[in-house]
């Protein structure tokens, strides 16, 4: 009586697969951290791009309160309150141009030939409570970010997990002019090695933070990004017969 045999997997075929399993196996541990720190990687963009679009807003807003109200096409260059001698160049009064400006067209320090207009002081002006129109508006706020509506369930909020942030914002007076010795390189030259000075100047200089309460490493955050907006007033574009 003849037997039929079946093809079977030889032993040592069956090793070698439980081997080449098991390698892909260890690997795979190796793939979900990988994807997970690449998921990372995503909100931590997501948090980068959220502050810049704040800082981005802030850049875009009137350098001060005299300049948002004022609307006849420009804004001018505004005088700042310091104690600087008459001869220093960044003085200018409504016959005396400042240094530099003289003859220029498309900018101005004179309002209607006999106004020069001041800085108001850091913070929120009078009639600024819910609408901010200049960059020192935003000095000191503190903006939070949640999911719209200010969702407070899971089943309101969805799968977000990224959630909770806090925009600080703080405003300065940097140094305008260089300190010490102008031919020598030195951190002394640096304007911005003094952020906060006493009293005023022609630079505003921007702090922006961004942090997280959430207690996950993973989604703990403390992201600073630093800008400055100078007094120069607008461009008013002229005319043909003007130029």
């Amino acid at each position: 009586m003849k037997k039929n045999f079946k093809r079977g997997i030889a032993m040592i075929e069956l090793i070698f697969a439980l081997v080449i399993i098991g390698i892909t196996l260890l690997s795979a541990p190796m793939l979900i951290q990988q994807s997970i720190a690449s998921s990372n990687v995503t909100l931590q963009q997501e948090s980068i791009a959220a502050i810049a679009s704040h800082t981005g807003i802030l850049l875009t807003s009137h350098w001060d309160e005299a300049d948002a109200n004022y609307s006849n096409g420009t804004a001018p260059i505004l005088a700042v309150t310091r104690n600087l001698p008459v001869t220093d160049p960044f003085i200018f009064t409504t016959t005396i141009p400042r240094v530099g400006m003289k003859n220029i067209i498309g900018r101005t320090t004179v309002v209607g030939n006999s106004l020069v207009y001041t800085s108001n002081t850091l913070g929120t002006d009078f009639n600024d409570s819910t609408f901010l129109d200049d960059i020192d508006d935003y000095h000191g706020s503190n903006i939070g970010l949640s999911i719209y509506n200010n969702e407070n369930t899971t089943v309101q909020s969805g799968d977000y997990i990224d959630t909770k942030f806090n925009l600080n914002t703080q405003i300065t007076y940097a140094n305008d002019f260089p300190i010490g010795n102008l031919a020598i390189t030195t951190t002394a030259n640096n304007i911005f090695a003094q952020q906060n000075i006493t009293g005023q100047s022609n630079i505003k200089f921007i702090n922006t933070r961004l942090t997280t309460a959430n207690s996950a490493s993973e989604l703990a955050k403390d992201i600073r990004l630093t800008a400055f907006s100078c007094n120069i007033g607008t461009y008013l574009p002229q005319g043909k017969d003007e130029l």
